[in-house]
């Protein structure tokens, strides 16, 4: 269940304070496999990240929740992504199967 593992995931690395109204699986998501809209409280996550390992969903789920308190890719938000153990490793993989980079984790604006 996507909205109880970003529960989890929320309680673990930001304390529970992070207020999401809606998260769900999109169909329509071809180059990012996440995407954030802070002023809404949304995530959207692609399907395609459904088949992956379990801990890249949980990375894929800290990157857009963190959003939720820093909308943009700074500093700051770099730091509150690296709380979660795998980041780096979630970030290998996501290189090696193409989804990173491009339109992806570094270049995602979060809103688009």
């Amino acid at each position: 269940d996507l909205k109880k593992r970003a529960a989890d995931l929320n309680r673990t690395y930001f304390g529970g304070k992070l207020q999401l109204r809606e998260i769900k699986w999109v169909q329509n998501q071809e180059k990012r496999y996440g995407s954030c809209t802070p002023s809404t409280a949304t995530i959207r996550i692609s399907e395609r990240v459904a088949r992956m390992p379990l801990w890249v969903l949980d990375y894929v789920l800290v990157h857009e929740l963190a959003h939720l308190k820093e909308a943009n890719h700074s500093p700051a938000f770099w730091r509150l992504v690296a709380r979660y153990r795998l980041t780096v490793r979630a970030r290998v993989y996501l290189r090696a199967v193409g989804l990173e980079g491009e339109r992806g984790l570094e270049d995602d604006t979060s809103d688009e």
